[in-house]
């Protein structure tokens, strides 16, 4: 995953050299537990097993990358190193935060397919709005204009290759 990453984030910024300069950039810009991030392996949790089954209800493809916002979340917050399925709820409820907000500001521009709208309802709301705006900023990247299943699974495959789910931030809106 690391080399995919680095690749990804070296063709989206047009680098022609992924040097070791380019590497400690990313390294610094990504979160905790990112195989590429200068933080990864500093701290170490304890994942309680009613958490770990919690876990199994995220789609496997952002399972690992839920588990490092979760861990650091309960860093950032103080909340000890033992992750509980109420520390997850803490994250989830602020993804949810994120999530309400963009959906309440967004004025849709790009029809979705049936298929597409279907798709969207079967993800958690806590993160739907998330997921609309880099579906959608992928599909304005790649010049089109509707968002059909395709555009869901580039969208799922870009996370799975940069392990980021935060795309806005790299210009891919």
């Amino acid at each position: 995953m690391a080399a995919r990453a680095l690749e990804q984030r070296a063709a989206d910024r047009e680098v022609g050299d992924i040097d070791s300069e380019f590497v400690e950039r990313v390294s610094h810009k990504l979160g905790y537990g990112h195989p590429l991030s200068d933080r990864t392996g500093t701290l170490e949790f304890t994942w309680t097993p009613e958490a770990e089954e919690k876990l199994k209800d995220v789609p496997e493809f952002c399972r690992e990358l839920t588990r490092w916002r979760v861990e650091w979340t309960a860093h950032k917050r103080g909340l000890g190193s033992t992750i509980t399925p109420e520390v997850m709820q803490i994250k989830y409820e602020m993804w949810g935060e994120v999530s309400r907000a963009i959906e309440e500001r967004r004025e849709p521009d790009i029809p979705w397919t049936e298929e597409a709208v279907a798709r969207l309802q079967r993800i958690p709301s806590f993160v739907r709005g998330q997921v609309i705006e880099a579906v959608e900023g992928n599909t304005r990247r790649q010049r089109r204009d509707v968002v059909d299943e395709a555009i869901i699974d580039d969208t799922i495959q870009r996370w799975v290759g940069s392990g980021d789910f935060h795309e806005g931030k790299f210009g891919f809106r």
